[in-house]
């Protein structure tokens, strides 16, 4: 059993105490022959391999662990990756000094995305006071400019070293950041220019590049082991790389801030949905997990006043304001397109894992 609380979205549990997010989880990935799945990743990678000058695909690097470690195994393979960072304004000196001596030690391609500050000002204050959360802004950022840098560089094949096996499974009562939700927060705050240059491309365009391949999304951790206190050692040996042992996010200065308001809202934070994969993958005990979130918590609520002075701050708001954020919700703007794009790509690739292992 995963750590999932009962006050988490859409949880329900079997007799046996199981969660629906634990048996979706053990339904996809709990079969997954790594021996296969390699000669697969072997295959797609070998139809972009050389393709493309001078880079034959794209990886989002933000300096965080999985990202630099997915830069690492696509230079193993013999790919040639162009690493793209989407500069939020919160990246963490950690986060630069890995970056740095990733792109140094792999010897690969690198492009800066940095939106006007004042923008991503304006953006990140809005979605407070109207949808109470902040990240959607950085995360509809980051796939842009990956779309953006793709097709600037005549890219197809852009890797990610997330998915859903070893990251927080969270519905979209929890969390979303699908373009249709942002351009519905947006409303008046950018102009329809300024709203179509941040966004690159609308949520139908995206969908007909994948459909006509146009563009390849690839996630690593759906087909090698992602054991993350193993390779954050042998990252430290061959890049440089810099975090605690059990640090998550350590690449965002704001993460602390995420989480607050998620614990106000939610009652549990999204580091309890991340370590729950982990318990599921194996990485983790369920009483380590538990551990971490406690502590997790407990410095939460310890340094509640600095988190909230920083979210002021940054964001430039009242106390009364922050208050109204952590009441605010964000389901009313999730647009119903959205909605069945998101159903009907789930139900794809649940037939689509279930085929892969029969």
């Amino acid at each position: 059993m995963c750590i999932l609380p009962s006050e988490y979205p859409r949880i329900e549990f079997d007799n046996s105490g199981q969660c629906v997010y634990c048996q979706r989880w053990n339904d996809k990935w709990s079969r997954l022959d790594f021996a296969r799945q390699s000669v697969q990743l072997e295959s797609v990678l070998g139809q972009y391999r050389g393709k493309s000058s001078p880079y034959d695909c794209l990886i989002g690097l933000s300096g965080g662990k999985d990202s630099v470690y997915a830069a690492y195994l696509l230079k193993k393979h013999g790919m040639r990756p162009l690493a793209c960072t989407f500069n939020n304004g919160f990246l963490t000196e950690a986060a630069l000094h890995n970056i740095r001596h990733a792109v140094d030690a792999l010897s690969i391609g690198h492009v800066f995305v940095e939106p006007p500050a004042a923008e991503l000002g304006r953006l990140y204050r809005h979605f407070m006071v109207t949808a109470g959360e902040f990240c959607s802004v950085c995360n509809v950022g980051i796939r842009s400019s990956l779309y953006r840098i793709a097709k600037c560089y005549g890219i197809k094949l852009i890797v990610s070293g997330q998915s859903n096996r070893t990251e927080a499974n969270s519905p979209r009562e929890y969390f979303t950041c699908s373009p249709g939700y942002f351009k519905n927060v947006v409303g008046s705050v950018l102009s329809a220019a300024g709203l179509n240059g941040f966004m690159y491309m609308s949520q139908l365009k995206r969908v007909a590049w994948h459909l006509t391949r146009s563009a390849v999304f690839l996630e690593l951790p759906s087909y090698v082991p992602w054991k993350e206190e193993e390779f954050k050692q042998e990252l430290a040996d061959k890049v440089g790389w810099k975090g605690a042992v059990g640090e998550q996010h350590s690449d965002c200065r704001m993460s602390d801030a995420k989480e607050y308001l998620k614990l106000k809202k939610f009652g549990v934070t999204e580091l309890t949905a991340k370590l729950s994969s982990l318990v599921r993958d194996g990485q983790l005990t369920r009483e380590d997990a538990l551990l971490r979130i406690r502590r997790q918590v407990d410095c939460l609520l310890a340094n509640e006043s600095v988190i909230r002075d920083t979210m002021k701050r940054a964001f430039d708001l009242s106390e009364d304001q922050i208050d109204g954020a952590i009441r605010a919700s964000h389901l009313p703007y999730i647009a119903r397109t959205d909605v069945l794009i998101s159903d009907v790509r789930n139900l794809h690739e649940r037939f689509r894992y279930k085929k892969r292992k029969a």
